[in-house]
């Protein structure tokens, strides 16, 4: 097992069976967040599915201001690349949760968890299977129905109410 613990920064970075993980905490300003994100690209080149653990830090909403963005597009290179987000307050888990959904407006595989089990589940699972929320909706593809289909549907529905009554 490998492992980098620079504890002057605030983080420890782990190379676990089948997954990385990286560790953040006491995270107090975005170059240390900065620093933490630089040092988990280095290190994940070879791991397609990185669990990261943020601890008793401020929540950080301006993603985009400060480029965090940019490293996540390192960490999600492929469809195949998991990261799993998991936090120790509800607004850290916040943060996460808005973090998740700009990285999935970018087609990236990251996912905000409550507990640690549950985001290991999601990063171990040997299927893989696509997750239903980036699955497109099949409404999408029915197209409308032809004009006599509502017709008859209406004329249906008049039969039914005259029935009843």
């Amino acid at each position: 097992m490998t492992s980098l613990d620079d504890s002057a920064m605030g983080y420890r970075i782990t190379v676990e069976p089948g997954f990385l993980r990286a560790e953040l905490f006491n995270r107090e300003t975005v170059e240390e967040t900065r620093g933490f994100l630089q040092a988990v690209v280095r290190y994940s080149t070879r791991y397609s599915s990185i669990l990261i653990q943020v601890r008793s830090s401020k929540p950080i909403f301006q993603v985009e201001q400060h480029g965090f963005i940019e490293y996540f597009e390192k960490l999600a290179q492929s469809p195949s690349h998991r990261i799993a987000l998991v936090a120790d307050t509800m607004d850290l888990q916040a943060s996460h949760e808005y973090l998740e959904l700009l990285t999935r407006q970018r087609g990236w595989n990251v996912r905000t968890f409550r507990s640690e089990a549950a985001a290991l589940h999601w990063l171990t699972d040997q299927r893989r299977q696509p997750d239903p929320r980036q699955q497109p909706d099949r409404r999408q593809f029915q197209g409308p129905r032809p004009p006599e289909d509502r017709r008859q549907l209406k004329d249906r529905r008049q039969l039914q109410g005259r029935r009843r009554t």
